[in-house]
This record gives structure tokens, sequence and C-alpha cells, in this order.
């Protein structure tokens, strides 16, 4: 039993890394017939992806420029907080405890006390300064949260020129019909390469992008995402895959605008017409991501690739169908996962009448005794709280913050 399951998985990948006609098409079709250009036709040569190269180098070299000279000046003229933790006192011994563990618990916290002759609220208080170091400062939020914005506002833009003036849009049979033989029109390939050069960006970005709880869960978000549009590319799904992109971009701006005003908040401001426009952007977010992620992409994307696909191009399943399905079932689950994440952090900010700050983020340890701006000076008293509502602030930040869904 244990030899033939270690048989087929050999032989899976082996049809998958020689890229084997059987593996990736279905019946009937070959790569030969698939990748026959015509003169004046496109079709999604591997050749093409070299195109990737210098368009993920451009946009990574973009968002730096975007940040340094214009979301930093722009946020130093909308008064965007830039205090900076308060370091705590040298001490040997709890730099080195600190290595081993930065989280502490109550017995070895009790061991330090005895250590260093110092009282437990001490080194409570030394361990919270020293991680609060690596929380990122409002600015820094901006700054990113500014470039994501701009970046996923224009890809919703280019797909919203691109993708619903097509047929298949209206008519997703027309994904499949004769698909061997359907050409790349120049728009849709372009579209093509620069979303797959935006998530090759963010994979590489994330490693040095704010640290957040659900790294993973996007990091594995970024992979199936770039394996799911560089897959349809390969197979010429290019069709579909423009729904699925376009589908998905809807929603990713608004949540980054709503961060960006969430951000602006100074302490200690009252109710404004800036957090009445903030909270109506989050809440339009909200709405177009549970509209469009949970019932459009199942409904418009999903049906087509489980149904209609193996119906015209079947009869039989062939690996590939299999796969790409369980990479959009994988993104659904996401999906549902974000949601969830949405629905939680906005119930109780209701029920509490204060925001429970950033989900994602990993800065437990919100640091507001002890910060201090970028002279080093320690202001003259602790950030005020604003609470009630959706959108109410902890130290500034919003519950705009509290979500990001780049796909």
């Amino acid at each position: 039993m244990m030899a033939a399951i270690l048989e087929s998985i050999v032989t899976v990948t082996y049809n998958a890394v020689t890229f084997n006609d059987k593996f990736y098409l279905n019946p009937g079709v070959t790569w030969s017939v698939l990748h026959k250009e015509k003169p004046g036709e496109v079709k999604p040569l591997p050749g093409y992806l070299i195109y990737l190269l210098p368009f993920t180098l451009l946009i990574l070299v973009s968002r730096f420029l975007f940040e340094r000279y214009i979301a930093l000046p722009l946020g130093r003229y909308l008064k965007v907080s830039e205090k900076l933790p308060t370091p705590p006192e040298p001490n040997a011994i709890l730099e080195k405890a600190f290595k081993s563990n930065p989280k502490p618990n109550d017995r070895l916290i009790a061991g330090l006390c005895k250590t260093i002759d110092r009282p437990a609220r001490f080194v409570e208080r030394w361990f919270r300064r020293k991680r609060a170091l690596a929380i990122p400062t409002k600015m820094t939020k901006f700054q990113e949260g500014s470039w994501r914005f701009l970046a996923m506002l224009s890809l919703f833009t280019i797909g919203f020129f691109v993708v619903p003036n097509k047929a298949f849009w209206a008519n997703t049979r027309l994904c499949w019909l004769n698909y061997e033989n359907l050409t790349v029109p120049p728009d849709l390939f372009w579209y093509y390469m620069i979303e797959l050069s935006f998530y090759l960006s963010l994979t590489i970005s994330q490693f040095m992008d704010i640290k957040r709880k659900d790294f993973w869960q996007m990091f594995i978000h970024h992979i199936v995402t770039i394996l799911l549009i560089s897959l349809s590319y390969a197979v010429n799904y290019v069709a579909v895959g423009a729904m699925i992109m376009f589908v998905h971009d809807m929603a990713d701006p608004w949540l980054e605008f709503a961060k960006v005003i969430g951000y602006t908040r100074q302490p200690g401001e009252g109710r404004s017409k800036r957090q009445t426009f903030g909270e109506g952007i989050f809440i339009s977010f909200m709405l177009i991501f549970f509209y469009t992620r949970l019932y459009l992409y199942p409904a418009h994307c999903i049906h087509s690739t489980l149904l209609e696909m193996i119906e015209i191009l079947g009869p039989e399943p062939w690996p590939m169908w299999v796969g790409f399905n369980i990479l959009l079932s994988t993104l659904y689950v996401l999906h549902w996962f974000w949601s969830f994440q949405i629905v939680r952090v906005v119930k109780d900010s209701i029920l509490a009448g204060k925001v429970r700050g950033d989900v994602r983020s990993a800065d437990e340890d919100s640091g507001n005794e002890d910060t201090r701006n970028g002279n080093g000076h320690v202001p003259s008293g602790r950030g005020n709280r604003s609470s009630g509502g959706v959108a109410g602030t902890t130290n500034g930040d919003s519950i705009h913050g509290s979500m990001v869904t780049q796909r």
C-alpha cells in the first residue's frame, strides 16, 4: 500500500517537473498546439515571462522612491506621529535573558529580580520597552499603507478597463470554448505581467515590511496567488485568470485607504469628519469584500473552473484541473478566515466601545507610556485613548488597520 502511494507521488512529481502534456493539459491538447503562434498573434509562451524581472524591479524601486519622497513628506504635512519607543536602560543580564526569551513568564521574572536585585515591575517594564523597539511607528505604517493603496488602486483601475470589456466576463463559457486556439489580447497580456510582478514584489518585500500576526497566512496567500497566475498563464487559462484577479482587486484599495486615514488621527482627537469618512470607507470595503470574495468569486470564477471547464474540455479530469481547483479553493478558505477576522474585530470594538488595535501587527505592547519623539524627548503626557464607534482609536491606530487583505 505504502509502495503504491510513493510510486504515485513520484510519478506525479516527475510529470509535473517535466511538463508532461497529460499532466497539465486536457485530453487531446499538446504544448505544440497550445503554443503555436501565427503572425500578429500572442500565445502565453514561457519566454515572455522574462518581462517579470524588469517589472518586479521597477515596482520595488518605485515603492522605495514613493515612500521616501512622497509618502514621508505627505505624512509629515498631515502630522502623522513619528514617536519612537523609549529604550530601556542598559543591563547586560536582562539583555542576555531577552535574547533567549523576549516574553518571560512569572518564574523567570522572579529569578531575574533576585539576580539584579530589582523589583518585578522594573523587569516587566524593561522587557516591555525592549519589545517595543521593534514596533514600527505610525509614520512607517502610513508610508507602507500609502504605497499599497496607490499600487492596488492602479491594479484595480487597469483591470476595470481591461476585463469587463471582454466577452468572457459576461459569458464564462467562452473561457473554454476552442480554448487551445485562444490568443491573448495585448491589454490582457500586460495586465497579467503587471499583476504577477506586483505579487512577486509583495513576496520579496514581505520580509522587510511590518511584521504581522498572520505573516505565514499572507505568505501562503502570496505563493498560492503566484502559482495560480503563473499556471493559468502557462496553460492558457488567461481569461478565467483575469477574472479572478479583477474580482480580488475590487476590495483591496479601500482597506488600505481606510488604514491610511486612520494613521493621520492625532492623540486625543475627538470625533471628526475625517473619522466619519474613514468609517464610511471601511464599511464600503467590508461590504465589497464580502460580496466579491465570498459570493462573486465562487459563483463566477470557481463555478466556471470546477464545472464549465470539465464539461467543455473533459469529460475526464486531468491533474492540472484538480490542482488548479485545489488552489482556488485554498484561496476561498483564506477569504473566510479574513472575513471572520473582520467580523470579530468589528464586533469586539462595538461591544467594548473601543478598538483592539491592529490585530495583525506583532506589536502587542503599545508602549504608549514609554514613547519619545525623533529627538529623544519624552512627551509630557501619555497618548489619549478615544473610544466609541467602529472606527474608534487607540493611540491614533484605527480599526481600519485591523485587517490587510492583499488578495
